[in-house]
């Protein structure tokens, strides 16, 4: 079984604006009414000025086994990392040039309300998000920052982690400021949903061992849209 079939690759811009870069961790999960994606694994992150590592909580979790992702923007290098036992293999993806403009436009009509809710003890406010094919609620919060479309968007342009992003389209939202902390998508065709909320959300709380990568044996992957095969093992 190939290391990246197990795993989600994820991305961070590391820009900065007014407001407070988000340091610290915080879970993401996701629910879903299709019988294909009800067992969509949680994901837990920790976020430390730009480097993120998100452990993917799923059911070989429980039998010992840790998966990981790791983001470094100073080499704009993301590392996928699997743990059982003794055994410690990782994967390095050296990503500098592999996300451009490869995603289609989409036009979107985007409706902010007056609706408000606390979530996490973040001030929120609430987002219409509508395409052709979509109708997605969104909550965001203007008290924190973490760009979480554009992660989104590397995401799908990798083509790793379709079981959760493949539903939607809100995350072409080109938004740099605030953070998401809700997203409610409907697929207008069929009537499925899926919903993404943040929880366990500690800002300055991070568990550093999640960026240890002592005895792992890393291979590199060149950049490229598939990924591609493994060239070099150090």
């Amino acid at each position: 079984m190939k290391i990246t079939t197990l795993l989600v690759l994820v991305c961070w811009t590391g820009s900065v604006s007014a407001q407070n870069q988000f340091r610290g961790s915080f879970l993401m999960s996701f629910y879903s009414t299709s019988e294909k994606s009800k067992s969509m694994a949680p994901l837990f992150w920790n976020v430390d000025h730009g480097k993120m590592a998100m452990e993917i909580r799923d059911e070989m979790q429980k039998k010992g086994v840790t998966k990981r992702v790791m983001f470094n923007p100073s080499d704009s290098t993301w590392i996928m990392a699997m743990e059982f036992g003794n055994v410690k293999q990782a994967t390095r993806i050296h990503a500098a040039a592999m996300f451009r403009d490869s995603l289609k436009n989409q036009k979107l009509e985007i409706k902010t309300s007056k609706e408000k809710k606390i979530i996490e003890g973040f001030h929120c406010y609430h987002v219409t998000i509508e395409s052709k094919e979509y109708t997605s609620s969104l909550w965001v919060t203007d008290e924190i920052q973490f760009n979480l479309p554009w992660i989104y968007r590397l995401l799908a342009h990798c083509g790793m982690m379709s079981d959760f992003i493949v539903r939607s389209d809100w995350f072409l939202w080109k938004k740099n400021k605030g953070m998401i902390l809700e997203v409610t998508s409907v697929k207008k065709e069929t009537g499925e949903s899926y919903t993404m909320n943040i929880s366990w959300l500690q800002p300055g709380v991070i568990n550093q061992s999640a960026f240890n990568l002592d005895g792992y044996k890393i291979s590199d992957i060149p950049e490229g849209l598939n990924c591609g095969p493994v060239t070099e093992t150090k």
